[in-house]
């Protein structure tokens, strides 16, 4: 099929279920540093990443793991997501995490730094 799509001059990019989003905001808050990552759903590419553990911003960050530092990668990774040409971000916050501290922290900056910013909580499955 994906032979015939490309004679026929359509690409073979996987379609986007209804109310699925294209770019998701990966963050991950370790004891030392801060990640974030924009994935692209469709074939899970990095399309922009940042943290506080690279070398070019180890030295001008005096605390790598604070609401400064979460502030700091949330700037950093909407420059590089809007350099990469990402309309909008989604990001999925689990059932029980507040949105509170660094996570609302880095995800204010990205919405600040001009980068529009989706949330939704995901629903705990129902037991039976």
């Amino acid at each position: 099929e994906a032979a015939a799509a490309a004679a026929a001059g359509l690409s073979a990019a996987p379609i986007l279920a209804v109310g699925q989003r294209l770019h998701h905001l990966k963050i991950f808050f370790s004891n030392k540093f801060v990640y974030a990552q924009v994935l692209r759903t469709t074939d899970g590419h990095i399309v922009a990443a940042a943290s506080t553990q690279e070398a070019a911003h180890r030295e001008t960050l005096l605390n790598k793991k604070d609401k400064g530092a979460a502030a700091f990668v949330g700037q950093l990774i909407a420059e590089r997501a809007k350099a990469a040409d990402v309309p909008a971000v989604h990001y999925i916050k689990p059932r029980g995490k507040r949105f509170h501290g660094k996570l609302a922290m880095l995800i204010n900056t990205m919405r600040d730094a001009g980068l529009p910013m989706n949330h939704h909580t995901l629903a705990a499955a129902h037991h039976r």
